[in-house]
């Protein structure tokens, strides 16, 4: 249980370093921490410094106890020491669980990769919980991993633009077809028997088996196709196979 969407918990378990002890009120009659003699000099001056979630522990008590012991004694964090203390305990926790490691190009603990395992195995992504706890956030990581992608595509272009060998396995395309390019290209060969040219993408071939339209061809040429009279023989032929395929010979 969580107060508030916090990770500190109601009340932790456990046996307490310096444990608070408990007396009678004397209008009430239910029994309530109190402070006196040295406990009380030690939370005053331990708690400034320290997490509510290490207080609760060290003493024993609860959040809403610990939120009055605060009330009485008018105590205020100093957030610098406690930010300071966190960063030791992610370090610490880091260190143990081999996520340094894993990040200096070392495998990581036998048990830092059976608990992500686990967690993943509970449907638990990085990204998706990102995307809950912080849209703003996700949105700045889509659009940066975006820009690296772009990039990489940008140099791999280059790398094959001036013959220099590869060093990903993107697939470059050094003069790509445009969507409606291909669209019209399609229409072309499905509906007036046009032919592809094995060697360009934005070329067009006819023969005398097409049907030739002076319409279609000026649209392929606004979208940037050429047509060019193809190979007779070429063409011949893979009807001739066609043909054969179909009969069965």
């Amino acid at each position: 249980m969580s107060f508030r969407n916090t990770k500190t918990p109601l009340k932790l378990e456990g046996a307490a370093k310096w444990q608070i002890p408990r007396k009678r009120h004397p209008r009430a009659g239910v029994m309530e921490y109190y402070l006196e003699g040295e406990i009380r000099e030690k939370f005053i001056e331990l708690f400034p410094k320290h997490s509510n979630r290490r207080m609760m522990q060290w003493f024993g008590i609860s959040f809403s106890t610990l939120q009055r012991f605060k009330r009485e004694l008018d105590l205020e964090k100093d957030m610098k020491k406690i930010r300071k203390e966190q960063a030791r305990d992610v370090k610490r926790i880091c260190e143990k669980n081999g996520y340094y490691a894993s990040i200096r190009g070392k495998k990581p603990s036998d048990a830092c990769i059976e608990g992500a395992r686990k967690l993943r195995a509970t449907g638990f992504t990085p990204i998706k919980r990102l995307k809950e706890i912080s849209p703003r956030r996700y949105k700045a990581l889509m659009r940066k991993k975006s820009e690296q992608r772009k990039e990489l595509f940008r140099k791999e272009k280059l790398r094959v633009k001036y013959g220099i060998e590869t060093k990903t396995g993107l697939r470059v395309v050094e003069n790509p077809i445009t969507h409606k390019a291909s669209a019209c290209k399609h229409l072309l060969i499905k509906q007036c028997n046009y032919f592809a040219d094995s060697d360009d993408v934005w070329t067009v071939c006819y023969d005398s088996q097409t049907q030739r339209s002076a319409q279609r061809e000026a649209t392929a040429a606004r979208h940037g196709l050429r047509i060019v009279a193809g190979c007779e023989e070429n063409y011949t032929t893979n009807e001739t196979d066609k043909i054969l395929l179909q009969s069965g010979v």
